[in-house]
């Protein structure tokens, strides 16, 4: 997959594959502006038909050394599953994944969050989802007001789990 976003990404993918010439003919030729992303798009098909060969030509460790640090917004299709197996950055070993036991699921890898602070220690966002239920009586009382009488009353009724 690449993608050229911004006039910086295009110009850059240009010149990593040696087609910037060949690109710069499609505005002309169809009429779009091609340094305008709305331009590109409306070109998309015939973009792809100049770098198809190209793409078609190289090996993905080819494609890695020809658009390593070139600023060409690039990564290999990955299915889900593919990602999970074959990628690194999506394993334990990113610091934003965490394999965590999910009560009556087993175990999980769970994304935390990205953000993360000086001097606050370990992220602890890597935690199992709450079980049904299980926040419905502080939601309840907390968050709504409910005294403890109506929350049984709701219980009672099973109109709350």
């Amino acid at each position: 997959m690449v993608v050229a976003i911004s006039n910086r990404q295009w110009k850059a993918l240009g010149k990593a594959t040696g087609l910037a010439d060949r690109l710069a003919m499609i505005g002309p030729l169809m009429g779009v502006d091609m340094d305008d992303e709305g331009g590109r798009f409306q070109a998309r098909d015939a973009i792809s038909a100049v770098l198809a060969p190209w793409f078609a030509a190289r090996t993905l460790a080819e494609l890695e050394g020809a658009f390593a640090g070139t600023g060409v917004l690039w990564g290999p299709y990955r299915d889900f599953g593919q990602l999970v197996a074959e990628d690194a950055r999506c394993s334990t070993a990113n610091p934003l994944f965490r394999e965590i036991d999910q009560p009556g699921v087993g175990s999980l890898l769970v994304p935390g969050s990205p953000l993360g602070f000086p001097g606050m220690g370990e992220r602890t966002d890597h935690r199992p989802a709450p079980g049904l239920g299980q926040d419905t009586d502080a939601v309840l009382a907390d968050l709504l007001g409910l005294p403890s009488a109506e929350i049984g009353r709701l219980h009672d009724a099973g109109i709350v789990a």
